[in-house]
């Protein structure tokens, strides 16, 4: 297996968490006092890895948190072993891990999950953990089959989620093994000893670091790369020599082929139909790269398994379409918050599969579910990817989301009836991405059944009751639509002046002004932290008719906003009895991450958008 991240970084899940709570201001729930990663490496790519950890709890709940950890691994291609590991309490005594305590066991997730990776895990269970003792463990990885033959790939980075007094990575390579290397962050050494080179990097993370960010943690965190890949050529080459032999056309996917594109106008439409077979009738099981095996199923596998991971999809949308003589590439992709490749190619920043179709110029992700053929998820969009191709170009990117692809549109027309209830009724329609998200509420509505309604407004912080129209998600039009009905349970204190804000209903997509200029929630985010950012529009406009007998006792101020690239405004009217709130983003954001000025501007506009939300109207009866 790959170890994409170090101890520190598999840690990272846990310290969020173990942060909120804290025995005594001065304590922090979780500190890393040391954590030593060493790798020795053979020529032939295998190693072994040791890393020893000492976890400091602050509490007692941190500490219950933490007293147990798991370790996965890859039977088929490693060995673990725990070579030691104790409490050590607050004084001082040490209290070794039951070797009999210490589980095998399948990974936590599905049981679809299991049967795609061979992945398998220990855990361990430390006794009498408290707050103020200290976790001791030390794991020992022998990788006897690396995952790309002859290549020796690693990453990894600290979590800024708690202190790490002391983080060291060593490397012990044979001499004549070119590495690349890449870190951030990071104090480096090197130094040859005879036949063996040694590189040892080592930082620490001080208490209360900032981590709130929009970005990944291998585009800001102290991090650091190690490749025996001269460049993501060879790595690119390596890969699809993995892929190839299991995207075979055989006798039944060419039936398939042939059946699915049967009467289709051009090849386009014959890709387009081989895609939207894919995608609604191979469930997508994810297992991320170098999260598992690299290696996919055969096509003809997954097309009897009727599942698989994106490598799965992949191969069988590849078998499928060659079987028609239609040209596709596998490309390796980030599917998270990350925007950058190092210059010493891992798996760290490309977890995911998808497709080119060179001939349309055209990528496509039959895992992204009621996903439009050619239309991407926003987290696909501009981002650098890695073809994995034997001839040909493969380093490039995917192309930035085009202007006008995105928008929302959602309109709300409500009365306030004289019990303090409210009815009225929602529709929500979507283009681009935004409509992938969209049918994928409704694949929502439709599992969670008449009750999807009512959770939806007591998600929104309401109570009442209401019901979804659509058509079906699998209807991938360019456009696609949510309508439906609400009851808000009555509220009497809204006819006596308490202050509200008029419901938007059933709201499923985000808030206009939210997404495309950067993340409305994330009020603490600095100003020269870098956001993805998107060109789209979306438009929000919410009507209340008031009941007999009162008024509103002021009609709120409007707001407008604009910068380089981006405009807000917020609009009320008041026509007769009834109120109307009308909110439209428009970003004609080119640039995939908004950063420096543009940042700045945007920043200064969401927090214009925020003061626009929040506010709110009162009624009296005079």
């Amino acid at each position: 297996m790959v170890r994409a991240v170090s101890i520190v970084a598999l840690l990272a899940a846990f310290l969020v968490l173990a942060y909120v709570i804290a025995a005594r201001a001065d304590e922090p729930p979780l500190t890393i006092v040391s954590a030593a990663d060493s790798y020795d490496v053979h020529a032939d790519g295998s190693y072994v890895n040791l890393y020893r950890v000492e976890l400091r709890t602050g509490s007692d709940a941190a500490a219950r948190r933490q007293g147990q950890q798991a370790f996965s691994y890859s039977p088929r291609m490693e060995d673990l072993d725990i070579v030691e590991a104790y409490t050590r309490k607050a004084d001082g005594r040490v209290l070794p891990v039951d070797r009999a305590s210490i589980h095998d066991q399948l990974p936590t997730g599905t049981a679809d999950r299991a049967m795609i990776t061979d992945l398998r895990e220990k855990v361990l269970l430390f006794p009498e953990v408290a707050g103020g003792d200290t976790l001791v463990y030390a794991v020992r990885r022998n990788v006897r089959h690396p995952p790309l033959p002859g290549r020796f790939l690693i990453s990894s980075y600290l979590s800024r989620g708690a202190p790490v007094l002391d983080y060291t990575m060593t490397v012990r390579a044979p001499a004549a093994m070119a590495l690349r290397t890449e870190a951030h962050d990071l104090v480096a050494s090197e130094e040859t000893h005879g036949n063996t080179r040694v590189w040892r990097w080592r930082g620490n993370v001080g208490p209360g670091a900032d981590d709130l960010t929009a970005l990944g943690p291998y585009d800001r965190m102290p991090r650091v790369f190690v490749s025996s890949e001269p460049d993501y050529t060879a790595f690119a080459r390596d890969y699809a020599g993995l892929l190839q032999p299991h995207m075979r056309v055989t006798p039944r996917i060419q039936a398939l082929a042939d059946k699915l594109a049967a009467g289709a106008g051009d090849r386009r439409e014959q890709a387009r139909l081989l895609y939207d077979w894919v995608n609604a009738n191979v469930r997508y099981v994810a297992v991320y790269l170098a999260a598992g095996a690299l290696e996919p199923h055969d096509a003809e596998a997954v097309l009897a398994h009727g599942w698989g991971d994106c490598k799965d999809h992949a191969v069988l949308l590849q078998a499928l379409l060659a079987a028609r003589g239609i040209a596709a590439e596998p490309v390796m992709i980030n599917l998270g918050n990350h925007y950058t490749l190092s210059d010493a190619p891992t798996f760290a920043q490309l977890n995911h599969l998808i497709t080119y179709l060179p001939e349309f110029d055209l990528y496509v992700d039959s895992t992204a579910a009621l996903a439009p053929f050619g239309t991407l998820p926003f987290a696909e969009y501009g981002k650098p990817v890695v073809h994995a191709v034997a001839t040909g170009t493969a380093l490039r990117h995917t192309p930035s989301l085009p202007d006008g692809l995105a928008s929302i549109e959602l309109r709300t027309t409500a009365t306030l009836r004289g019990d303090g209830s409210i009815v009225g009724s929602t529709s929500t329609t979507a283009t681009g991405p935004f409509a992938i998200e969209l049918r994928r509420d409704a694949a929502w509505i439709q599992a969670t059944g008449p009750g999807a309604a009512a959770s939806q407004l007591r998600a929104l912080g309401m109570d009442g009751s209401g019901s979804f129209a659509f058509e079906p998600p699998e209807k991938l039009a360019a456009s696609y639509t949510i309508s439906g009905d609400f009851t808000l349970d009555a509220q009497p204190e809204l006819l006596e002046g308490d202050s509200f804000s008029p419901p938007a209903g059933l709201r499923l997509l985000a808030h206009a002004g939210d997404v495309l200029v950067g993340p409305l929630g994330q009020r603490g985010l600095k100003e020269s932290e870098p956001t993805p950012c998107y060109p789209g529009r979306e438009v929000e406009e919410v009507s209340l008719t008031l009941p007999p007998g009162r008024h509103l006792m002021r009609l709120p101020k409007d707001v407008a906003v604009s910068f380089e690239a981006a405009s807000y405004n917020s609009t009320w009217t008041l026509q007769g009895d009834t109120v109307t709130h009308r909110a439209e983003l428009v970003s004609r954001i080119s640039d995939v991450l908004c950063a420096g000025s543009l940042r700045h501007q945007a920043a200064t506009a969401l927090e214009a958008i925020r003061h626009a939300q929040r506010t709110h109207v009162a009624l009296s009866d005079e």
